[in-house]
């Protein structure tokens, strides 16, 4: 009974070994990973900016004579009556 007790001991010192690997693996990429700074630019040597371009819409769409000519749905009237049956489950 002794020997399978140290046994697990055993077995459990190496998943902690294991474990901590794995974890100090992870703290190392997510470490290069988010301190990683833009490499320069090849050509100017100068660290690349990411620049957006301004996003512009155009309302004169909604000026055309087909959506104009468009109807809204009827409204919707809430239901009235009794909802559902006595027993859901008896058949029709």
């Amino acid at each position: 009974m002794a020997i399978t007790f140290v046994e697990e001991r055993k077995k459990q010192k190496k998943l902690l070994l294991v474990f901590g690997f794995v974890v100090a693996i992870t703290v190392v990429v997510l470490v290069q990973g988010l301190v990683k700074r833009i490499p320069p630019s090849p050509i100017t040597g100068r660290e690349i900016i990411p620049t957006f371009k301004k996003i512009e819409i155009d309302f004169t769409i909604l000026e055309n004579n087909n959506l104009k000519d468009l109807e809204p749905f009827e409204e919707i009237k809430p239901f009235e009556g009794k909802i559902g049956r006595e027993n859901p489950f008896l058949p029709y």
